[in-house]
């Protein structure tokens, strides 16, 4: 359990999210990542130690020894930990991004958990609204004003929206199963009970500005810069690193006793200057430039077509409810009226209902849409949007 979490008192969208990363086992992978990063990083700080090379006496011949130190791992040192600090920075910003995608999958993920919720409401709305015009058909059909196919349609229709609620109730159950997965508390098989927050209000957002936003604020946009800088280190490193300079401290015994004396010994470059890891290298970093493209290019399709699909989730909400609710609950009325009064058929009757009900139907599932719109518009630009924005378009 998170801190501060909790399975019994209803689980708000933030719970959930704070399940997610403290229980994802996909996300808890990733963040071996970071002390793989890390061991990387300490490695890349140490020296060779030096080597020593004794050489005992024998008839003939003194005993010798030297030792060597690699002066060249000393001067390229910096270069290596800096390659090592901007992979291990880049490795953050790609589990943050990971973060990020897991609190959309989390925030989807319940709003279909709500949405099923939702659609088991309406089912049964729906069981009632059919049952009383199959009632009223049998009213009507046993005072001879219908004929008996006109009743059986009737009842057939209440009978197969029995049927549909029974189907929406195993739709629930899936969709609960998925909030599990991704929550990573598919063993624990509690009921879950959601606390859901408001549905999101519709905004005006300016989609270029958010887009601006999200290049200078996306973890894997951040992380693909970091790659650049890596990759530069790792080419000067191999414009250098075939350089080898040891220095040697030489001591032999002689005449005059003890003799010590300095040295040096280095790569002579007649045939190898590690040309192939230079070409590499190159190649390496002209497709760490080209991923900056392709990352700004996804994010801008990211960012315009998640604020697209916001912008219409609100749009047909909003016509939904100013225009196609209100004819249809009138039409309703008048059908069933007419009804009564024998002065339409129970086709109309049973058309109004459907009508009325895939109206409800369709608001729930708009509803839906707009939170994972919302989450996915948050997601795309890399933060939350919050109450008021300085993005809102004025």
């Amino acid at each position: 359990m998170p801190p501060g979490a909790s399975l019994d008192d209803g689980i708000t969208e933030d719970e959930a999210i704070a399940f997610a990363l403290w229980n994802n086992a996909a996300f808890q992978e990733l963040l071996a990542d970071l002390g793989i990063a890390q061991g990387d990083l300490i490695q890349a700080g140490l020296l060779p130690n030096p080597e020593f090379v004794y050489f005992p006496s024998v008839p003939d011949r003194p005993f010798k020894y030297l030792f060597e130190v690699p002066i060249d791992a000393i001067w390229l040192r910096p270069i290596r930990v800096r390659n090592a600090s901007h992979e291990a920075d880049r490795t953050a910003e790609r589990l943050t991004q990971a973060g990020l995608d897991l609190m959309r999958d989390v925030r989807q993920a319940y709003a279909d958990v709500l949405l099923s919720s939702e659609r088991i409401r309406i089912a049964g709305e729906a069981v009632k609204l059919r049952g009383r015009i199959a009632e009223l058909a049998e009213k009507r059909l046993k005072a001879g004003d219908i004929s008996s196919q006109e009743a059986a349609t009737a009842r057939i229709d209440a009978l197969q929206a029995e049927q549909d609620a029974i189907r929406i109730v195993f739709d629930r159950s899936v969709a609960e199963e998925r909030l599990r997965n991704v929550m990573g508390i598919g063993k624990v098989r509690v009921s879950l009970k959601l606390d859901p927050p408001p549905t999101p209000a519709c905004r005006t957002f300016d989609a270029k500005a958010l887009a601006h936003d999200a290049m200078e604020s996306r973890p894997d946009a951040l992380a693909t810069v970091l790659a650049t800088e890596a990759a530069e280190d790792r080419l000067r490193f191999a414009q250098l690193g075939w350089v080898r300079l040891l220095g040697i401290g030489d001591a032999t015994s002689g005449r005059n006793g003890h003799q010590f004396g300095p040295g040096l010994r280095f790569t002579v470059p007649l045939f190898n200057r590690n040309q192939g890891g230079i070409a590499r290298a190159e190649a390496e970093l002209e497709k760490a430039i080209r991923n900056q493209q392709t990352v700004a290019d996804q994010i801008t399709l990211d960012v315009h077509r998640a604020h697209l699909q916001y912008s219409q989730a609100c749009a047909e909400l909003e016509f939904l409810r100013t225009k196609v609710r209100p004819e249809v609950e009138a039409a309703i009325r008048r059908s069933q009226a007419g009804y009564q009064e024998g002065n339409v058929t129970i086709f109309i009757v049973l058309e109004s209902t459907r009508q009325l009900l895939d109206s409800y139907l369709r608001e729930v599932q708009l509803q839906a849409d707009l939170r994972r719109s919302w989450a996915e518009l948050e997601r795309s630009v890399g933060n939350r949007l919050g109450p008021k924005s300085a993005r809102d378009q004025k």
